[in-house]
């Protein structure tokens, strides 16, 4: 019985004590806007806290970014996709924009991965591991693709033509004079029958044969099946 009356007291001062804590009287920490002010913040020093008002959370300086601390560290340069469309939490969208649009802390980091004039642009692209001779942030391939003579095998097309042909020649022959002997009649006129006789050489001519490939030079994708989600980049705050 006495542990009881003990057990009680305690846990009547501790609900008392509890009750009696004022709020001007709880620690706080400094606070920051959003991210942007955040990153204007100078002269940090290492382990130095504030609280994101926008993200929900507070954040400690490891003496270069600023980094959140119920959520797991990211390293400048990592990669995720996102349903979100804009800069959050020191990921940054991979649209192609200049540097100098970031903050200085941020542009650092960002040529420290050899992006020293413009953040890559993921906009209708895939991620692709380097090959021999690629760096990161270059860019190859196309979406689409019109195929051109020389992208078609080695075939060849057959055609009939038509069976127009019919045709005649004149003969030219050789044509005399001679006058039968009777009073009556006068000179007659007749083939002679000696001789040979050609006829005209002409004869030559051509015939078109024209094979219908059907197309019309329409280009075709030549995308894999795919899920549509932002790409960023961390490169902190």
């Amino acid at each position: 019985m006495k542990n009881f009356y003990i057990f009680f007291l305690f846990a009547f001062f501790s609900h008392k004590a509890f009750m009696q804590i004022d709020a001007n009287s709880v620690m706080g920490i400094p606070s920051a806007t959003d991210d942007t002010e955040i990153n204007g913040i100078t002269g940090a020093n290492e382990g130095s806290m504030v609280y994101n008002i926008a993200q929900k959370n507070i954040y400690i300086f490891d003496g270069t970014n600023w980094v959140p601390v119920n959520k797991e560290k990211n390293t400048v340069g990592d990669i995720k996709y996102s349903s979100q469309s804009s800069d959050h939490n020191g990921w940054y969208l991979l649209n192609g924009r200049a540097t100098s649009t970031l903050s200085s802390n941020v542009q650092s980091n960002a040529s420290g991965l050899g992006f020293t004039t413009n953040l890559p642009n993921a906009q209708d692209r895939v991620l692709k591991h380097p090959s021999a001779g690629e760096s990161i942030g270059d860019t190859g391939g196309q979406a689409a693709t019109t195929l051109t003579r020389a992208n078609l095998p080695n075939v060849n097309f057959t055609g009939t033509t038509s069976s127009n042909g019919n045709h005649s020649h004149t003969i030219n022959r050789g044509i005399g004079t001679d006058q039968v002997r009777h009073n009556s009649d006068a000179s007659r006129t007749f083939f002679n029958q000696g001789g040979t006789t050609n006829t005209s050489t002409t004869g030559n001519h051509n015939h078109t044969v024209t094979v219908s490939t059907g197309g019309s030079s329409q280009a075709f994708e030549r995308y894999q099946p795919y899920l549509v989600f932002n790409t960023f980049i961390y490169l902190g705050l």
